[in-house]
């Protein structure tokens, strides 16, 4: 940025507390430091960002400041009426503030082996769930041949009452012991003699 209405001065303060730092790191800085340098450093490091990202840089959030450097410009000359008809010459100094951004080489590293960690996991999980697939199918299908088989047990049993009783052996002499309730006590085929 040139012709910055500030002083270098005032400005490299500013531009030493964020030289090597990450972009992030340095935005939460300057975010939090009270002075007009840090505003105006603050927007031209945004801007540096925009530009690596239009010339292709994969992720600017690996991006660190390499260099930042404050030069002067010129000094715009104002004058202040004083008394008996001087005046006092004001200097408003102005700044040329120069930012390089690279990408930070092992960050990038990093990130890419974390990338390739994550997709070797998704893979290990569609392996698992495809290996998993035909175990349900089969599932399915089992579970489908059991109730083919249980609706032919219930169609199975459906029988006559005859040959129920005759099949419950249980049930016959507990209709006899009705039977000989009714009749007094004696049972029906019992002989009186």
């Amino acid at each position: 940025m040139k012709f910055s209405r500030i002083s270098p001065q005032k400005t490299r303060l500013v531009a030493d507390m964020v030289r090597g730092k990450k972009v992030e790191e340095a935005l939460n800085i300057l975010r939090f430091t009270n002075k007009k340098g840090a505003h105006v450093i603050n927007k031209l490091l945004k801007s540096a960002v925009a530009n690596a990202e239009v010339k292709n840089v994969e992720e600017p959030e690996i991006l660190t400041i390499e260099k930042i450097w404050v030069c002067q410009g010129p000094a715009y000359r104002r004058q202040m009426p004083r008394a008996r008809g001087r005046a006092n010459v004001l200097r408003r100094p102005t700044s040329h503030i120069t930012i390089v951004v690279k990408e930070d080489m092992q960050a990038k590293e990093e990130a890419a082996a974390r990338q390739a960690a994550l997709e070797a996991k998704r893979a290990k999980k569609k392996a698992a769930k495809k290996a998993a697939a035909p175990k349900k199918e089969d599932k399915k299908e089992a579970s489908s041949k059991e109730k083919v088989v249980k609706k032919g047990e219930a169609k199975a049993p459906a029988k006559t009452a005859s040959a129920k009783k005759a099949a419950a052996p249980g049930a016959t002499e507990s209709e006899e012991g009705k039977k000989a309730k009714k009749t007094g006590g004696k049972s029906a085929d019992t002989k009186e003699g």
